[in-house]
C-alpha cells in the first residue's frame, strides 16, 4: 500500500495571510476573494489542489511530488503560472496480515472560544 506525505506552505496559498491576535496568538487568514476556495452553500469552504511528479525525479530531501493549486486551460495558455505550495513523498507499507487490528482513533479535543483577531492595520476580524 502506498501513502503520499504532503507538506503545504499555506502562506504560499493565493490570498493568505499571517496575522497576530491581540491575545498574540499567530495565525493564517485566507480572504476568500482573492482565494481560490470556493466556498460551498453548505457552509464548508473547499481548496482544490494537485500533486504531480516532479519530472527530475526525486530532490534532495527524497521528495517525488509538487503540490499546486490547478490553474484552467484558459489560464495556462494564457501563460498564468502559480507557485509550487508544497513537496510530497510516496511511502510504501507491506499489507497487514489478516486479523491484525487498526491502531486506534485520536479522541477529538474541546473547541476553545473565539478569539477577537486584527489584521495588519489593527482592524478586528470577527472570529
Amino acid at each position: 500500500m502506498n501513502k503520499l506525505n504532503i507538506s503545504i506552505n499555506l502562506l504560499g496559498l493565493q490570498g493568505a495571510s499571517l496575522i497576530t491576535s491581540k491575545a498574540g496568538t499567530e495565525c493564517v487568514v485566507i480572504d476568500l476573494s482573492r482565494a481560490r476556495a470556493t466556498k460551498h452553500a453548505n457552509g464548508k469552504v473547499y481548496l482544490n489542489l494537485e500533486a504531480k511528479e516532479n519530472r527530475d525525479g526525486v530532490d534532495r530531501y527524497g521528495n517525488t511530488h509538487f503540490v499546486a493549486e490547478p490553474t484552467t486551460k484558459d489560464e495556462r495558455q494564457g501563460g498564468l503560472k502559480l507557485p509550487s505550495i508544497g513537496n510530497g513523498k510516496v511511502f510504501t507499507f507491506e499489507k497487514r496480515p489478516q486479523g491484525q487490528q487498526d491502531a486506534p482513533k485520536r479522541q477529538e479535543t474541546a473547541k476553545a472560544e473565539p478569539e477577537i483577531y486584527t489584521d495588519a492595520n489593527g482592524d478586528d476580524i470577527p472570529f
